[in-house]
């Protein structure tokens, strides 16, 4: 009799920096140490199934029971985060009620390359043919220790090519450049991916990053650029891609001979960014910060003079 073949892991690598990093230090502060040893529970779980969890009622009564202190409502609400965190893949939860990612399952191939076994194809992310699901397969999360290592955080995604551009990969080039967004920028990013294709606001975060934009300033920088586009019912990334490119133009033909151009409100305003955003709420702190002073559209023009003049 052939003996059944290991689906699971015995062991899985925990990172170094587990406790400090982004997503655990926001379950940390959001639903205290309960929150973050249920994570932990979770993605042992996931390892001891293999490289995904069906999450069902059974699986959220058991992994609540674990813990005191957390109930099944509890629990869902820590899996609905590390969702919208990026740590598992929002497409297949939504479509198959799947947790796994690009990084888990990278870990279990990793793990299980000496298995005389075949690669599994079921819920696996960036095949071409899966035969137990109809998700659609795609690069949702590229968080791996190969791309973590060769990453340059001034860069992101070029966007030639807008397929298979999601909203998590939207959140993951703005933590790439920024870090992870903070409680006001968040809520901003969502509202921008209800108006807009996740591609198109890839693209206003990529403009962003061109610019070489500080964190302290991304938020109003790129709020400005979605504000000017929807004034202008720019929709497309193709339009968005022009729009951005006459900007850029337009501030290099303003430039003065010296190489230095003044920050001036009216005569470097581009006409067409619009004002359409709210001014933060945080107090300036900082030369830096002189953005709450002026209009998204000056501050816009304004940010990328002083690119010009370096």
């Amino acid at each position: 009799m052939a003996r059944p073949v290991k689906e699971g892991l015995d062991y899985f690598p925990l990172d170094v920096d587990f406790a400090v990093n982004d997503k655990t230090e926001a379950i940390m502060g959001e639903f205290g140490p309960k929150g973050v040893l249920f994570m932990i529970y979770l993605l042992s779980a996931v390892y001891q199934n293999g490289y995904y969890l069906q999450w069902n009622k059974l699986k959220q009564m058991q992994l609540a029971n674990r813990i005191a202190g957390v109930s099944p409502e509890l629990a869902n609400q820590i899996v609905n985060r590390l969702i919208a965190y990026g740590t598992f893949s929002e497409e297949l939860f939504n479509s198959a009620k799947v947790l796994t990612s690009q990084r888990i399952q990278e870990t279990y191939e990793d793990a299980t390359k000496r298995r005389k076994s075949q690669k599994p194809t079921k819920y696996w992310i960036n095949v071409d043919i899966n035969k137990d699901t109809s998700v659609v397969n795609v690069d949702i999360n590229p968080q791996s220790k190969v791309n973590k290592s060769k990453s340059n955080k001034s860069k992101v995604n070029n966007y030639d090519d807008d397929a298979g551009v999601t909203r998590e990969q939207v959140i993951n080039d703005w933590t790439n450049l920024w870090g992870f967004p903070n409680g006001i920028a968040r809520p901003e990013i969502d509202e921008w991916l209800e108006e807009f294709k996740p591609e198109v606001i890839a693209y206003a975060i990529w403009v962003a990053g061109e610019h070489q934009i500080k964190s302290n300033a991304c938020l109003k920088y790129v709020r400005a650029i979605v504000a000017g586009w929807k004034k202008r019912n720019i929709t497309t990334l193709e339009q968005a891609k022009k729009a951005a490119a006459n900007h850029d133009d337009r501030i290099k033909s303003e430039r003065k001979p010296s190489g230095y151009s003044k920050p001036r409100r009216k005569e470097v305003t581009p006409k067409w960014m619009q004002k359409g955003a709210s001014q933060a709420d945080s107090k300036p702190n900082s030369s830096d910060d002189q953005q709450d002073d002026m209009s998204d559209e000056a501050f816009l023009a304004f940010m990328n003079s002083q690119e010009e003049a370096k």
